[in-house]
Formats: structure tokens, sequence, C-alpha cells
């Protein structure tokens, strides 16, 4: 097993500097609402004030690499950014910033610059950035529900001997996480198990992880950017995909693959993060306020999205797609299949055995 550990970012000298960052578009691969009430829509930049008694007025900028109507936002903004403003009475306002600085990369660099507060993003993200031996729980039938995960969670990632430590190193601090989807997989027949993958040509994000599980399960691994999904599965340059519902649906793939399979083969997660100079430097109210209320909202954020995902399994239906149900899907077979790249990941890779994360399943 391997751990990361990462030198102290330069996010404090950037800040004071007054570095300006580019914010370019690189991301990783992946209901329209108004603004909300008081200042919780999109704006310009914003300061925080970060310190004082809980009766100063404060501003919050938080972020997610989302568009304004992605239902992750839409739940953000019901559940999280207009109870803290109703409750500390409008003291409190947040700045919303939604799918308007740049991808991934641009995010989390401003969170640890600190122009950004707060910010939503994955595991996988945060593996990739600052901690590749957690990417576990990011990665292909590792997490096998929202329970595990938030066992995984508390464990292994919210403690400052694990991920937290690490980005605390960082100027980040980690938050708890909600539901933001599970992956399935998409083709032109039902796969079940194992034996209906083999030889067939997968689309897959460039991450090495998911490369090498579904690789050792059978699949033809092939790399096809974002952008050109639709079209390599069109033209039979790749003969299936995963992803989530979502995304089924957002790039119309159902007009190309009739079957989509709930293998539920990586649970997507997303944390609340936050710049650490910015949270250790509010007042014990401001902060307690601050983080209930995140911890109050990943719940109902997560029945919100998950209710919202079963929404989209009809829509796809009314679109001619095959819902292969989990159930028909032999998940462990697939898992069983991918074991000996998933030990050989928590050998080498991972801060943590297979059977550990396993074990608290």
């Amino acid at each position: 097993m391997v751990q990361d550990r990462l030198p102290a970012s330069r996010r404090s000298v950037l800040k004071k500097g007054g570095v300006a960052l580019g914010l370019g578009m690189t991301g990783l691969a992946g209901c329209t609402g108004g603004n909300g009430n008081g200042s919780s829509g999109e704006s310009g930049s914003s300061s925080s004030s970060s310190s004082g008694s809980g009766s100063e007025e404060l501003t919050i900028t938080f972020a997610t690499t989302q568009p304004p109507e992605n239902i992750s936002v839409q739940a953000a903004k019901k559940h999280f950014i207009q109870p803290l403003e109703e409750q500390s009475d409008g003291r409190i306002s947040v700045e919303l910033k939604a799918g308007s600085l740049g991808g991934t990369s641009d995010n989390l660099a401003a969170l640890e610059a600190g122009t950004v507060d707060i910010l939503h993003e994955s595991p996988t993200a945060l593996a990739q950035r600052w901690a590749s031996a957690y990417s576990f729980a990011g990665d292909p039938f590792v997490i096998e529900d929202m329970d595990h995960y938030h066992a995984v969670s508390e464990k292994y990632l919210q403690s400052d001997d694990g991920l937290n430590g690490i980005l605390k190193e960082n100027g980040v601090r980690l938050g708890e996480a909600f539901y933001v989807g599970n992956r399935g997989f998409t083709s032109n027949f039902a796969a079940k198990n194992p034996d209906d993958v083999q030889g067939v040509k997968l689309r897959l994000p460039q991450y090495d992880t998911w490369t090498k599980v579904w690789g050792e399960i059978g699949a033809d691994v092939t790399p096809v950017s974002y952008d050109e999904l639709y079209s390599s599965l069109q033209t039979g340059v790749v003969d299936a995909s995963e992803g989530p519902i979502s995304q089924f649906l957002a790039k119309s793939l159902y007009e190309v693959q009739s079957n989509f399979s709930v293998t539920n083969h990586l649970l997507g997660t997303k944390h609340f993060l936050y710049n650490e100079e910015f949270i250790s430097g509010l007042s014990a109210e401001n902060r307690d306020l601050i983080t209930s209320t995140a911890s109050e909202a990943v719940g109902k954020m997560t029945d919100q999205i998950k209710s919202e995902e079963s929404s989209l399994y009809e829509e796809a239906k009314n679109e001619g797609t095959t819902i292969v149900p989990k159930e028909e899907v032999d998940r462990e077979a697939f898992v069983d299949a991918g074991m000996p790249a998933l030990r050989e990941l928590s050998e080498n890779k991972w801060a943590v055995d297979i059977d550990a994360i396993q074990n608290l399943g």
C-alpha cells in the first residue's frame, strides 16, 4: 500500500501576491432554475470576510463545475444555500459560481488559492490532483452504495491521517459527501455479466485505474474524448460506453445505443470542500452554522438527486431504450472478474487494502 504526501501549496503566496488564476476550460469528463433569493445567483467575483464575530456580514464564494440547471446545483441551492442565508437572517450571503470558472482543475486551483471558499468536487478529482493513493474512493467496483461510501469516508477519507490530512497540507478541508449518480453500461446488447463484455470495445475516460479494472474484466478499453463519445459509438469506433443515466440522455446516446445496463459499477459522489484558511478563520458561530447546514444538506441532496435519477430512467425508456435493471446484473461476478486488478491496485497504489474496504460494506 502506498500513501501520497504532497508538499504544502503556494496558496497563501498566490493570494497575498495577487496572482490571477488562468481559468481555462479543462476538466474531468463527465430543470432549469432561477438564481434563487438574495445573492445566491450567478454574479462576478466576490471577497469573503472570514473572521470576526458571528454578528458580522459574510459573503461566501461557492463554486461547482456544473451549470446552473444541473440537478446537483439546484439541490445545493435548495438545501444548502437558501437555508444558510435564511438561518443567518441574511447576514451570510452566498455567491454561486456554477459552471463559470472553467473545468475541474480550474475550480480546484481557485479553491486552493482562496478565490473560492467552498467547492463541490468528486474523490476522483481530489485523487488526481493531490492524493492518487486515495483513488479507490472513485474507482469501479469498489464502493457498493452510499452507506458503504459513508463508512469508507469516515474511516479513510475524513481523518487527518487519511485523505483530509493531505488536503489540509494543500490548503483544503474535506467536508461531507452527497450522491450524484451511479454509472451504468451502454451498448446494443444486454450486459448482465462479464461474459457479455469480453472483447467489447469500451470507451472509458483516460483514468489508469478505471482502464485497469475494465481491462481485467475482459473489455477492449478504447480511449475516446468525451466530445467524440456520440460519434465514436455511431461509427463503430467503440461498441459500448459507461456513465450515469444523465450522461446517456444529455448526449442522446439512446440514438446509437439500445441498452442501458444498471451495473452500478461506480458510485458517483461529491464532497463539500472548504478552503482551509477560510473555514479555520471563521468565528465558531459562523463555522458551525456553515458546516452543520452542509451536514443537513447532503442527505436531502442525495434524496432529491436519486429521485431525479429514477425519472431519468423512465425518460430513457420513453426514448426506446431497454433498461437492464440491477436485479438482472450479476455485479458480484463483475467484481470477482476484476479482483486481480483491484488487488494489484491495493498493493501497489492505494493507501488501503481492498479487503479492508470490502469489509466495511
